[in-house]
């Protein structure tokens, strides 16, 4: 006799499926991909906040290093514009 396992529905149900995986970076399948969160996204989020943190370092450096209240203000302006722009962008 075959000892070869046969295809029929009976020894399917033997084999136990295999478990998903819990954390996926695939995408949801139907939807757009600008809907979806992944590492591009985390990406463009740390370097807003890495931009935001220069320009008030600079702001700071600028003002008591250097005592230029202008350039410090011009930089203290450029990063609280730049968090609006976020808010805003993340409110579209």
């Amino acid at each position: 006799m075959d000892s070869k396992p046969t295809d029929l529905p009976e020894d399917a149900a033997d084999e136990a499926p295999k478990p998903r995986p819990r954390f996926s970076f695939s995408r949801k399948r139907g939807g757009h991909r600008a809907d979806t969160r992944d590492a591009s996204e985390l990406g463009d989020v740390l370097t807003r906040f890495a931009v935001v943190l220069l320009c008030s370092i600079n702001a700071v450096m600028w003002w008591v290093y250097t005592e230029a209240p202008v350039v410090a203000t011009m930089w203290a302006i450029i990063a609280i514009a730049f968090v609006i722009w976020i808010a805003k962008e993340r409110n579209r």
